[in-house]
């Protein structure tokens, strides 16, 4: 057991910070958006590194110096786990501010600063653990990778079981057990001892009663719905898929794009929220209640005004109002598909009797249409490819609040479900007659609308060529756009239809084959974009119009694939220039802030990671050689950036095939560590002049990764979740273990007995990473996950080639 020891604190150390990582995620998609999850990860490697540099600085140290501060390290880990929350907790960031108010550029660094400590203080364990068994790094390096990858199994469980004010103390009681571990078979001083225990007792004290609390940014619906007159919640639910509030308030009315020529009632209604951000709202109105009446004046009824639609397929199906709005048009039967369990248990009324996590599918009979509804818990992607079923109707409704689709808050949020891959497989379960419907909230100016538009388009390009010039139908209310596709074409019949109905409703028409200009009869556009768009998307020529309309558009509005699936973002890097010289240069804050705030962590990363790395090496230049410098940080430096670009494009695909980010963020992080500290536990046995080899075999696995994976995911998705993980765990597996071999093959190139330059090549790795994350978000952004596996791979060839150049010296 002694032998043990270090390996096992290691471990302990590693499963805390990577815990913390991960809780870290959800708690930032809470409190701010989706997009902070790439800050999580950069501030876990900023305190890798800095944790490196403290050590090179420090010089070297005497095996008792560094078993102690293994040790202090291990308490002080512990201890700031517990204090990095409550500090955080009490820094007034608000990062839609970023945009104009520097200030909060200062706060950001101090959270960055504050989230990272913890972070640096379990990798010093880890670097002291390293530097102690010289001779065999891969034993504990192995160690921190299968440490790492338990501890994201560990969030996930820990999710499903507490909610995550309270688990962000869990990461605090690894920490604590491991520092037990290190004191554990060995006599050490009482203040040690002391210390090791306290911190227990205070991580247990903080699982028990949390100090810290869970702020949702103001510009979330929660904190908004929650400050209306007499609003309470009377449902809360928490999960790795989301945390769940329903909110009652008599205030609240939730129908999007309503008609402004309705003058009926509106029925009570309970709003629901995932993560604070408004999904719909719900009521219980009986069948013959005139409250459902305001259902046939939303503008997702318009499709029932063509004949036949009697078996209807509604994907995202949230709160149910488009159940309602089926069910209420008398259709025979309704497939409604939802990926929150608990929000199929609100929507539905089933609110006792246990959860309704974990089933593929349920009916819910009675509550919500008389048994003509089968809601589907799940993937409405994975749904799509396995069913064999067709539909008269696949309809996706409007969600959130228009608000937070203005702001582009979800700009940097992967979404599958309206990217042109998943328009062509929604067009491909449709009855010979039948229609997609696509309804989202009109922004101003005009960019997501347009961006379906087009992408519709492309969808019945590809679907049916011949009529695809007479599938589209494009209808606008104040506050949302319908687009309808048809693959058999609309025939008059059903324009005429269409266009009435929209006529008595109050809405306008901005395109079907034939129309000359927008009725703008009701609603008014500066300008006609969207008949443009519809004009431009419907032309002949292989998409040649389209792709110059979108060429030539301030936003970038052309369609996404499963390959780069950002529908949401819209700003082109080359038109900043160009809004914030004009009069309408305010509109850059409102439509892209997510955008900028990815930019200023990156920005940051650089920052912090040359003052960190680049500064202290240029103080001690005198005693490093140059030329060591340069190759041990291109080298690690270069390890480090591959390691994390090919995990977060792993993530993205990953994200397709298990059909939550969540899911994929678990699984890649468990795959990936466990498999590269196997690899790391194996390069023990492997002779150093194979490095360059096992580089070169990374780097073309991983361009392997970029282009077939995707149609692998495409290929697994109508087989069920397990079958899924288990065959995308099989395919990143071989490279992750790959991928754990350099580290340590790169260490024992160098002195064994030279602490410093270990402590910089963990420095230089691990500022690399912290570079790495936004850098690779930013990369998948603009040009896709495959263009994040190439870089990867460039990356290990230019260690491979380092390494060569360096074969029989010291690096």
């Amino acid at each position: 057991m002694a032998r043990l020891r270090r390996p096992v604190a290691v471990a302990l150390f590693s499963a805390a910070a990577l815990t913390y990582e991960v809780l870290l995620v959800r708690v930032f998609a809470i409190e701010q958006f989706h997009h902070f999850a790439y800050m999580a990860i950069s501030v876990a490697m900023l305190g890798f590194g800095a944790s490196g540099t403290l050590l090179a600085l420090g010089g070297r140290l005497s095996d008792a110096d560094a078993e102690r501060l293994f040790r202090w390290s291990g308490i002080i880990a512990s201890l700031s786990l517990v204090a990095s929350p409550i500090l955080v907790d009490r820094i007034a960031f608000d990062a839609t501010q970023l945009a104009w108010d520097t200030g909060q550029w200062l706060r950001l660094a101090g959270v960055y600063l504050c989230l990272a400590f913890p972070f640096g203080a379990n990798a010093l364990a880890v670097l002291l653990g390293i530097t102690l068994e010289r001779g065999r790094p891969g034993r504990i390096y192995g160690a921190s990778f299968l440490g790492s990858g338990l501890g994201g199994v560990l969030a996930l469980v820990a999710l499903w079981l507490v909610f995550p004010t309270r688990s962000l103390a869990i990461p605090a009681l690894l920490a604590a057990a491991g520092a037990i571990t290190c004191v554990t078979h060995v006599r050490v001083p009482r203040l040690v001892l002391a210390s090791v225990w306290t911190t227990a007792i205070v991580a247990v004290a903080v699982f028990v009663r949390p100090l810290w609390t869970l702020d949702v940014n103001p510009y979330k619906g929660l904190p908004q719905v929650e400050a209306y007159p007499d609003a309470r919640r009377v449902a809360e639910y928490s999960s790795p898929l989301g945390w769940v509030v329903a909110v009652k308030a008599p205030a609240q009315r939730h129908a999007p794009g309503l008609s402004l020529l309705y003058r009926g009632e509106l029925p009570p209604q309970t709003a629901l929220f995932v993560d604070g951000q408004m999904i719909g709202a719900f009521s219980r109105p009986n069948a013959d209640s005139a409250a459902v009446e305001y259902l046939d004046w939303l503008p997702t009824a318009l499709p029932y005004a063509l004949p036949q639609r009697r078996n209807v397929l509604i994907l995202g199906a949230g709160a149910g109002t488009e159940v309602s709005n089926a069910l209420v048009h008398n259709v025979d039967s309704v497939v409604a598909v939802e990926l929150h369990p608990d929000v199929v248990r609100l929507a539905t009324g089933e609110q006792a009797g246990g959860r309704a996590g974990g089933q593929a599918g349920r009916r819910a009979d009675g509550q919500m249409g008389h048994g003509k509804v089968e809601w589907i818990v799940g993937d409405a992607r994975s749904y799509v490819a396995r069913t064999a079923r067709r539909f008269d109707l696949i309809t996706l409704g409007a969600t959130g609040g228009m608000g937070t689709a203005a702001a582009g808050v979800h700009s940097l949020g992967e979404d599958f479900l309206h990217t042109v891959d998943a328009y062509v497989s929604y067009l491909d379960h449709l009855t010979p007659d039948g229609v997609l419907a696509i309804t989202r909230w009109l922004t101003t100016p005009p960019r997501e609308n347009v961006r379906v538009i087009l992408t519709v388009a492309d969808a019945l390009h590809r679907a049916s060529p011949e009529t695809a010039g007479e599938g589209l139908f494009v209808m606008r209310s104040w506050a949302t756009v319908t687009v309808l596709a048809k693959p058999s074409g609309f025939s008059a019949e059903d324009i005429e239809s269409l266009a009435a109905w929209s006529r008595v409703h109050g809405f306008d028409v901005d395109w079907y084959t034939g129309l000359d200009q927008p009725t703008g009869e009701f609603h008014l556009l500066e300008e006609p974009v969207l008949f443009e768009a519809a004009a431009a998307g419907t032309a002949g020529g292989g998409g040649d119009a389209a792709a110059d309309f979108a060429a030539g558009y301030p936003f970038a509005v052309h369609p996404v694939s499963d390959a780069r699936p950002y529908p949401h973002h819209f700003l082109r890097p080359s038109s900043i220039g160009t809004f914030l010289t004009s009069s309408r240069g305010t509109w850059l804050p409102f439509a892209e802030w997510g955008y900028i705030a990815l930019v200023a962590t990156l920005i940051q990363s650089i920052v912090l990671a040359a003052v960190l790395t680049i500064v202290p090496v240029a103080v001690r230049a005198r005693r490093v050689p140059s030329a060591f410098s340069l190759r041990l940080a291109g080298y690690f430096g270069a390890i480090g950036l591959a390691y994390l670009a090919a995990e977060i494009a792993a993530i993205q695909q990953l994200s397709l095939l298990l059909g939550h980010p969540i899911y994929a963020v678990a699984a890649v992080l468990t795959v990936f560590l466990i498999c590269s500290g196997f690899g790391s536990l194996w390069s023990d046995r492997v002779a150093v002049r194979h490095g360059p080899a096992v580089l070169a075999a990374a780097a073309f696995l991983l361009l392997i990764h970029a282009a077939v994976l995707l149609r692998l995911v495409h290929l697994f998705q109508p087989f069920p979740l397990p079958v899924r993980a288990l065959a995308g765990m099989i395919a990143v597996a071989p490279v992750a273990f790959l991928m754990g071999l350099p580290f340590p093959l790169g260490l024992r190139t160098l002195a064994h007995d030279d602490t410093a330059r270990t402590a910089w090549a963990w420095a230089t790795n691990g500022f690399a990473s912290v570079v790495a994350a936004p850098l690779a978000a930013l990369i998948a952004l603009e040009m896709g996950s495959p263009a994040v596996f190439l870089l990867a791979a460039i990356c290990y060839s230019i260690a491979g080639w380092i390494q060569r150049a360096a074969a029989g010296r010291v690096l």
